[in-house]
C-alpha cells in the first residue's frame, strides 16, 4: 500500500477542521476585526456553525471512503461488520461509564454562565443530536482507518494508535493543552476498543454516550439560565439540583446545605430530610446483572467466578450512584420516627432538659 494514503488520512482531519469555512465569521472579521457581533449577526454565525460542522463532518467521511476504495483495506478490516457486536457494546458501555462521569463532573461544576458559551447550548435540540452522531461515526470511521492502514504499512498496534491519538488531540491545542492531552487519551481508548474487539461499535458506543451526556448537561445548565432569582440587584442562576421543600415548599439548593451523615436540615423550615434511595435498588439490580454478563461473555468464559462478579458489581454500582446524582436530581422526604417527630434542626442541640433540671433547683 502507498505510503502516501496513511499520510493522507491523518493530516485530513485537523487541516479539515481548522479551515475557516465559516463566511459569516470570516467576512466580520476580514471588515470588523474583534469588534462584538450584534445579535442579528451572533445567530447568522451560530446558524453558519451548525452548517460547517455538518458539512465537515460529511467531507471527512466522503474522503476517508474514497481513500479506503484506493487502497487494498476492506470493510471488515476498518470493523464494519456485525461479527463479535455483543462483547464489543458491552465493552463500549462499560467504557463509556469513566469519561461520562469525569465530563459531567467538570461540566457539573461549571457555573451555568460559563456553561452557556458552549455552542451546544444554542439552536434546536434535535440538530445537534443529529451532528453528534455524524460526528461520532465519522471520526470513528476516520480513526479505524488510520489505525489499519498504518498496521499495514508495518507498524505495531500500539503504534498505530498512540500515532492516530495524538492527531486526534493536536486539534484540541487552540484550547488548551490539557484539552489536548483528554483528546488525546480518548482517541487512545477509543483505538484500544477498536484493536481489541476488532469492531467499530465499540468506540462508536463511547463516542455517542459522552456526546450524548454532554449535550444532555449542557442544554440543562443554559435553560436553568432562564430561571433567574434576584436578590439586592444580584442575580443567582437557581440550578436544576434545587429541589422543594416536601414540608414548606422552599427552593433548598443542593450546594448551600449542610449534611450530618444521610440527613440534612431544611433551611427555612428547620425539617428533618433526607434524600430517597428507591432508585438505588434499581441500579443494584442492573449492576449484578451487568457484572454477572461481563464476566460470563466478555471476561471469562467460564462460570464459578462469584468474587470478580461481585467485585465488579460493586464497582458498577458506584458508578451507577456517581451517574444518577449528576442527572437526576435529588428528592427529599421527611425523615419518620419518634426522633423526627418535633421540627428541630440537625444542627442545633435541644436544651430543654436542661432548663427543667434548672427550674426545680
Amino acid at each position: 500500500m502507498s505510503f502516501r494514503i496513511p499520510i493522507s488520512a491523518l493530516l485530513l482531519y485537523p487541516v479539515l477542521y481548522l479551515l475557516p469555512l465559516n463566511l459569516v465569521r470570516f467576512r466580520w472579521g476580514f471588515e470588523q476585526g474583534l469588534a462584538p457581533m450584534p445579535q442579528e449577526v451572533q445567530e447568522k454565525a451560530e446558524a453558519a456553525d451548525r452548517l460547517v460542522l455538518c458539512v465537515t463532518h460529511v467531507i471527512l467521511l466522503v474522503v476517508v471512503v474514497l481513500l479506503m476504495y484506493g487502497s487494498p483495506i476492506s470493510a471488515f478490516e476498518v470493523g464494519l461488520t456485525a461479527d463479535n457486536w455483543k462483547p464489543a457494546l458491552g465493552m463500549g458501555i462499560l467504557f463509556s461509564l469513566f469519561p461520562l462521569g469525569l465530563s459531567q463532573l467538570v461540566l457539573r461544576n461549571m457555573p451555568p454562565e460559563k456553561v452557556r458559551e458552549d455552542p451546544e447550548s444554542r439552536g434546536p435540540v434535535a440538530v445537534w443530536y443529529g451532528l453528534k452522531t455524524l460526528a461520532s461515526f465519522s471520526h470513528e470511521f476516520w480513526r479505524a482507518f488510520c489505525i489499519v492502514s498504518l498496521i499495514r504499512l508495518g507498524l505495531s498496534a500500539w503504534a498505530a494508535v498512540l500515532i492516530v491519538a495524538v492527531v486526534y488531540g493536536t486539534l484540541n491545542l487552540q484550547t488548551s493543552v490539557a484539552s489536548a492531552l483528554g483528546k488525546a487519551t480518548y482517541g487512545g481508548a477509543a483505538g484500544f476498543l477498536f484493536v481489541n474487539t476488532g469492531s467499530l461499535l465499540a468506540p462508536l458506543t463511547i463516542g455517542l454516550l459522552v456526546a450524548g451526556g454532554n449535550l444532555y448537561h449542557v442544554k440543562q445548565a443554559s435553560s436553568s439560565i432562564e430561571r433567574i432569582g434576584t436578590n439586592q440587584g444580584i442575580h443567582h442562576p437557581e440550578s436544576r439540583y434545587s429541589r422543594p421543600c416536601p414540608v414548606c415548599g422552599g427552593i433548598i439548593r443542593f450546594s448551600k446545605v449542610h449534611w450530618a451523615g444521610d440527613f440534612l436540615a431544611c433551611p427555612n423550615c428547620g425539617e428533618s430530610l433526607t434524600v430517597e434511595k428507591k432508585d438505588f435498588w434499581v441500579i443494584g439490580a442492573l449492576s449484578v446483572v451487568a457484572a454477572a454478563y461481563a464476566t460470563r461473555h466478555l471476561v471469562y468464559r467460564e462460570p464459578g467466578y462469584l468474587l470478580l462478579t461481585e467485585g465488579l458489581a460493586f464497582v458498577l454500582f458506584f458508578l451507577g450512584a456517581f451517574l444518577l446524582g449528576l442527572f437526576v436530581p435529588p428528592k427529599y422526604k421527611r425523615v419518620g420516627g419518634k426522633a423526627f417527630d418535633k421540627t428541630l434542626s440537625l444542627f442545633g442541640t435541644d436544651k430543654s432538659g436542661t432548663v427543667n433540671k434548672s427550674a426545680r433547683k
